[in-house]
């Protein structure tokens, strides 16, 4: 019992618990680091594509002589050392013209086209490559400029000799699913037939580029689609 004029000690305070700190996100961080990352790749990506335009134009323009790095990165509103740090050296920007536009082409057609694998689709193939020459004349002036340019410049053969080869596949492709299909006869190599295509395409374009007020590239495409059809038909 407590002594008279002494308080009762005092109850014990109850102490108020202190839930933990929130651990910080981690996601935030990573997330600006992802968006961080694709933001690069994209400028990266752009500056390629507009690098590879300018460089396509200064080519149908001058030829391959007449282009420099510099002078492509200021046509396309970059430094002038931007075209080394990307390509490289001349011959291995000349390259990515060419496969830019040749590999371009296909992912292209490949990606919009609603043609039936086989017959129909190689005609149409063949129909856009001529339609390319029409209507995007720069980039196949360039093309055929960088594939001239080859034949006297060891350091391009090799890149060319493969931008030549995917072409080839993508032709003999569709010819061995003409095959399988019924459509397109057996007797027919696909990839010796694929490389009769090509370069009959090649240099039919490459005749028109030189004389296009003599030769009237539209019928010519008619003629060869319906030529080819008829001389691969099952």
């Amino acid at each position: 019992m407590p002594r008279a004029g002494n308080k009762p000690p005092a109850p014990p305070r109850a102490t108020k618990r202190r839930e933990p700190a929130p651990a910080p996100s981690e996601a935030a961080p990573n997330e600006g680091q992802d968006a961080a990352r694709r933001t690069h790749a994209e400028r990266r990506d752009e500056a390629e594509r507009r690098l590879l335009a300018a460089a396509v134009g200064i080519v149908s323009d001058r030829g391959i002589e007449g282009m420099t790095l510099a002078e492509v990165g200021e046509a396309a509103g970059y430094s002038r050392g931007l075209p080394a740090h990307y390509f490289g050296r001349k011959n291995d920007l000349v390259a990515a013209v060419a496969s830019h536009i040749a590999d371009g082409f296909a992912n292209r057609l490949a990606q919009t086209s609603t043609r039936q694998p086989g017959m129909e689709s190689l005609l149409h193939s063949v129909r856009a490559y001529f339609n390319g020459g029409l209507h995007t004349p720069a980039s196949t002036r360039a093309l055929l400029i960088a594939l001239a340019e080859a034949l006297t410049e060891p350091a391009l053969s090799d890149a060319m000799s493969g931008v030549t080869q995917r072409s080839v596949r993508r032709l003999a492709a569709m010819l061995r699913h003409g095959i399988e299909r019924g459509e397109i006869r057996r007797d027919i190599d696909p990839h010796a037939q694929a490389v009769m295509i090509l370069g009959t395409l090649r240099t039919t374009i490459a005749q028109w580029t030189i004389d296009p007020e003599r030769i009237d590239l539209t019928a010519l495409r008619d003629r060869y689609v319906a030529s080819l059809q008829q001389s691969l038909a099952a």
